[in-house]
């Protein structure tokens, strides 16, 4: 075997080494997930889990996010919970996968029963009502936040950003079916992602 191949060889090891150095810890994963469940008020996962994993622990990177982010909205199923899949496996394999899915539902879970029981004893108070629409519009301001924040920099986010408002528009104001316009606005996103990575 020649220098150049021993010497590539020892730095893949020491690269894959120096990964599972890094793998965050099952019981991280636990606390973090559980935590993100019982806080993560008003729906929306992918927002709360871009908060508390890409900017705040910086445990993925922006662009494997936002790939998941894609993955979990195409599957069927919760998209929440499939983007919660991917990070899990991303961080720690398959047993990071369960484990954080099931931290991110146990808690909830809980949750849910015991308001919907007591729902059904106050759900007719003005006050409870004027605190879901606040949550409501917390949740909406973070989506948006969110977003923004997952668009390219510079002039890069022009093409997104044009994509986005077309999707809102549609789907949003004109009411338009959300499946036809998927399948128009996707293939544009995707040539303009194509371009923007030749560009680059």
């Amino acid at each position: 075997m020649s220098k150049e191949a021993r010497l590539g060889r020892l730095t893949a090891e020491t690269d894959a080494d120096a990964r599972e150095d890094h793998r965050i810890g099952l019981p991280a994963i636990v606390a973090a997930f559980f935590w993100l469940g019982v806080t993560s008020f008003g729906g929306n996962t992918a927002a709360w889990l871009y908060h508390q994993i890409v900017q705040r622990r910086h445990w993925v990177n922006g662009a494997d996010f936002l790939s998941g982010v894609a993955l979990g909205r195409i599957m069927p199923g919760s998209g929440g919970v499939n983007l919660t899949v991917q990070v899990g496996q991303r961080l720690r394999g398959g047993t990071g996968a369960a484990a954080a899915v099931v931290s991110l539902l146990s808690g909830p879970l809980v949750i849910v029963v015991a308001i919907a029981a007591a729902y059904a004893w106050i759900g007719w108070s003005p006050a409870v009502h004027a605190i879901l629409d606040g949550i409501t519009a917390a949740a909406i301001g973070l989506t948006f936040a969110t977003g923004l924040n997952l668009l390219p920099s510079g002039s890069a986010r022009l093409g997104p950003l044009a994509v986005t408002l077309a999707t809102v528009l549609c789907v949003g104001v004109l009411r338009w079916p959300m499946l036809p316009v998927v399948l128009c606005l996707a293939p544009a996103s995707i040539g303009l992602a194509l371009v923007r990575g030749r560009n680059a």
